[in-house]
């Protein structure tokens, strides 16, 4: 039971990855499909970026409430209601509210995971990092199985994915004993509710990476297809762009699992962090189809580690407090949420480059916080 609860928690990182990618793809034929601007086309992702921000705070009351196993069926079975909505509704306002179930759902299968991983390993980064892998393994598919699935409709994908869900609920339904998750370190005397870690400056610190981390992810994964498209390259290519962005996250975790052996998480965090920076940069300034792939392959490797590092780095404060990961999730999520926004808006006012050009700033805060999350403890 304790392998199969394992597993499936590396099934919901590599379903989480598919579903965050989707939206992504399939925002170009949205756009076009219901007249979206770039400010309404910036503010659906940031509703699924809301509910992922949710996700923190009512997935971590929902499994003290509701227990374990019934409020992540429930709140994995969102997902495949906001797919069901954006394929059969056909008004814009159920656009937004199946955005934002479907990042509610698939926020709380990533707390959900991310924890159970970091109780049954005790935080092993190792794991982490595989389990991260996972996630991008679903993030390369993602847009291919978009991108040849739209020769039907761009529904049929969306439908394939809602379907995968129910695969993943199905999973969680199936698994009996969810009691190692209630194991929480009660040594110190703290009751399991407690927030006693939000005082603690080591907490403050990754809860700030986070933040910055999804400010970058959400904001890059959601524009990603259409600021190629926006650069004059086909929808086609531009799909390809997100497959290679995640296939070489891929290959860059797996490559971060064998680095750690030899060099220290927080300095790997900082190197890559400012190989992110250099990365988005020359990305924004590239022309020709080389030039831009390249850049998008760069980013994608370094910006790997950067998660799983920081999940793997919160372990202390997850294991002991249930309610550390939903608010750590919830932290990060606002930076998900606004830097979508942001960027619509910047790109309305300045155009798209500008608007892009945005994200680079959050990419050189995450280092300054990398740099200060070195010094913590020497």
């Amino acid at each position: 039971m304790r392998n199969k609860l394992f597993w499936s928690c590396f099934y919901a990182f590599f379903y989480c990855g598919i579903v965050m990618i989707t939206i992504g793809s399939a925002l170009p034929d949205m756009r076009a499909a219901y007249n979206l601007s770039d400010s309404m086309s910036g503010a659906l992702l940031s509703c699924y970026s809301l509910g992922n921000l949710a996700s923190g705070i009512l997935g971590g009351f929902a499994a003290l409430f509701l227990g374990q196993k019934l409020a992540i069926i429930i709140l994995a079975g969102l997902v495949c209601l906001g797919m069901a909505l954006l394929t059969f509704g056909h008004m814009q306002v159920l656009l937004f509210v199946a955005c934002a179930l479907i990042g509610l759902g698939r926020g709380s299968m990533i707390s959900f995971s991310q924890r159970t991983i970091n109780i049954l390993t005790n935080g092993n980064s190792q794991v982490t990092g595989m389990l991260h892998a996972t996630f991008a393994a679903g993030a390369i598919i993602s847009p291919l199985m978009f991108s040849a699935l739209r020769v039907i409709s761009w529904k049929a994908g969306i439908i394939l994915v809602a379907v995968l869900g129910l695969i993943a609920v199905s999973i969680f339904l199936s698994i009996k004993d969810y009691s190692q998750l209630d194991n929480v370190d009660k040594s110190s005397g703290q009751s399991e509710r407690s927030i006693e870690f939000l005082r603690d400056k080591g907490f403050i610190i990754i809860a700030c990476l986070m933040f910055l981390y999804l400010c970058c992810e959400f904001a890059v994964n959601g524009w990603l297809v259409t600021y190629m498209h926006h650069k004059n390259m086909s929808l086609s290519y531009s799909h390809s762009m997100a497959s290679l962005l995640w296939l070489v996250m891929l290959a860059g975790r797996l490559f971060c699992v064998w680095l750690a052996k030899y060099i220290p998480n927080k300095i790997i965090m900082i190197m890559f962090g400012i190989g992110s920076a250099l990365s988005f940069a020359f990305m924004l300034v590239s022309e020709g189809a080389f030039n831009i792939a390249a850049s998008v392959a760069l980013l994608g490797f370094c910006m790997a580690p950067i998660s799983p590092i920081i999940y793997g780095s919160s372990a202390p404060y997850t294991n002991k407090y249930p309610l550390a990961m939903g608010i750590l999730f919830t932290i990060g999520c606002m930076g998900g949420t606004i830097m979508p926004l942001i960027t619509g808006f910047a790109a309305e006012v300045f155009g798209f480059d500008g608007g892009m050009s945005a994200i680079l700033i959050t990419f050189i805060l995450l280092i300054i916080f990398a740099v200060i999350n070195l010094k913590q403890n020497q």
